[in-house]
């Protein structure tokens, strides 16, 4: 049987020290949730974006 893999084994395998190559900063993850418009209703879709300074007015605004 596989072994079960607790949240700080996944946690650790993750490199979030990813470097923007623009503007030389670290950028932080977050989950943006964008609101789509289709035939019967609204769809919700969930991204995992990496933000910094480039794109941080797009995303949080």
């Amino acid at each position: 049987m596989a072994k079960k893999q607790t949240f700080g084994d996944k946690s650790s395998k993750k490199s979030y020290d990813v470097v923007c190559p623009a503007c030389d900063q670290t950028k932080q993850y977050v989950k943006h949730v964008k609101a789509v418009k289709t035939d019967t209703g609204w769809k919700f879709r969930s991204l995992n974006v990496g933000v910094c300074k480039c794109n941080e007015k797009e995303i949080y605004a």
